[in-house]
């Protein structure tokens, strides 16, 4: 183990309006005890200073690629999305990693995630996803808590439903690089809970690392944060009673399309039981098909607000 080459991680960057802290989240990249990284931005047409940035610490860090792209400039998911297709993988042992422009990485994140994405040795053409914990700070990156872990097992049935992982933690190989980019971008909620639906469904590996790997800046620029915060389930039902859930289940059930040559049996199984749960004309009827479902949500504040959505359609 010990005489195999590092892997290359590719990291991928969406950026918009970050000029308040990406030089942070740069320097935190720059200083991975991992040494073996490309870097790409994606900047969605800032008007700040974030391109500049960027291209200095490029200038400063020659001895890496450091690429920096025109995004498509239709949000965050579609910025993400776009970079998984320009990336360039130049062996099957490459690695990729998601970025934020505003947290900030602990040193050993990329090398444990190396790390553990090998002890799981993924069978040739086999998908594999690391996640980890954060630690949730402020503005000023005063620690303020840490994310909650997953309470009940990872699975496409909680796929489904939910998303655990923070795409700012999550390093993946090639094989799930190729799934993702079976996915229109149109047709995904979020690019993290995607790469959690894909591993899963498709008969992956996911390994979800209780150790926090990285400083998670908590701000109002943040949609949906750590998932743990009292703001967040508040907004979440604020979402739901406006029939965002009901919309996300739509494009969820559009990406499950995009990859359901690829999806496992029981996943096929567990997939057309959402359909199913989805389309039931009545209330108790949806509540009896979720019971039947094989789906699951992590937190009973989860199960909760799922009830909630079944009860008014909304899911």
């Amino acid at each position: 183990m010990h005489d195999l080459p590092l892997p290359r991680i590719h990291i991928l960057l969406a950026s918009y309006q970050g000029a308040a802290h990406i030089g942070a989240q740069l320097d935190s990249i720059a200083a991975q005890e991992h040494p073996n990284w490309t870097l790409s931005i994606s900047d969605d047409g800032s008007s700040d200073d974030t391109v500049a940035i960027c291209q200095a610490f490029a200038a400063r860090h020659s001895s890496h690629t450091v690429r920096l792209l025109q995004g498509p400039r239709q949000r965050s998911t579609a910025n993400f999305f776009h970079l998984l297709q320009t990336v360039h993988p130049l062996s099957e042992h490459d690695l990729i990693a998601f970025s934020d422009q505003d947290d900030v990485w602990l040193p050993q994140k990329l090398g444990r995630a190396a790390q553990a994405l090998a002890q799981l040795r993924p069978a040739p053409g086999q998908p594999a996803l690391y996640a980890a914990r954060t630690r949730l700070v402020n503005e000023q990156l005063q620690p303020i808590g840490l994310s909650p872990l997953p309470e009940r097992p990872l699975g496409f049935g909680n796929a489904l439903l939910q998303n655990v992982g923070s795409g700012n933690t999550m390093v993946f190989n090639t094989e799930l690089l190729r799934l993702l980019r079976l996915i229109q971008p149109a047709h995904s909620v979020w690019h993290d809970w995607s790469a959690y639906q894909a591993v899963t469904g498709c008969g992956g590996l996911m390994r979800f690392d209780p150790e926090p790997c990285l400083l998670y800046r908590q701000h109002a620029g943040n949609l949906i944060g750590s998932q743990g915060r009292s703001w967040d389930k508040l907004q979440r039902v604020r979402l739901l009673l406006q029939g965002q859930y009901r919309a996300w289940g739509d494009q969820t059930e559009a990406a499950m399309n995009d990859l359901s040559p690829y999806l496992s049996v029981e996943a096929l199984r567990q997939f057309d039981n959402y359909k199913a749960m989805r389309r039931c004309p009545g209330a108790l009827a949806r509540l009896r098909a979720y019971r039947s479902s094989g789906l699951w949500r992590q937190t009973r504040a989860g199960r909760a607000s799922l009830w909630l959505g079944l009860l008014l359609n909304q899911i």
